[in-house]
């Protein structure tokens, strides 16, 4: 009989099973490995895409909307230009009507004048008129009859 021998533990890495399942399995996280770092460097790439567009349409729209300011401008240039040919037209049409009616103007004021003299005149004579039917006939405005002759 023999002695009780203890067994011997293999050494895993002698055994070409045990050493294909590890190289295999190193191979599995590395290309899991890689496979996260390329997912990364693609949803990178997908999110700069992403902005790119967002930003082609933002200047697309501002594009769009200098159009519209520059056609706006233009529209209101020639209702500036339109403007200023009737301010010309209504100038001349002021300079010929002050030069011809100006004159006229100034007769009208001047006979407005006379006619308020003669107007104050007449009124102050009135007064002196009623005041002389007061003291010479002992007349009473207040107290004037429709058939009265004075």
């Amino acid at each position: 009989l023999q002695p009780y021998v203890k067994p011997k533990i293999k050494n895993p890495l002698e055994d070409p099973l045990i050493s294909m399942s590890h190289d295999r399995r190193e191979k599995e996280l590395k290309n899991d490995k890689n496979s996260r770092m390329l997912s990364g460097v693609t949803g990178a790439l997908v999110h700069k895409e992403l902005d790119l567009k967002r930003l082609e349409t933002d200047i697309k729209a501002l594009t769009d909307g200098v159009r519209e300011y520059g056609d706006q401008i233009k529209l209101l240039e020639q209702d500036k230009q339109m403007l200023m040919k009737r301010i010309a037209t209504n100038q001349e049409w002021v300079d010929v009507y002050s030069s011809s009616i100006g004159p006229f103007e100034a007769k009208y004021e001047e006979s407005k004048a006379t006619v308020k003299s003669c107007y104050n005149f007449a009124k102050s004579k009135y007064k002196e008129s009623l005041q002389k039917l007061i003291d010479d006939f002992g007349f009473h405005p207040t107290f004037k009859r429709w058939f009265d002759e004075f």
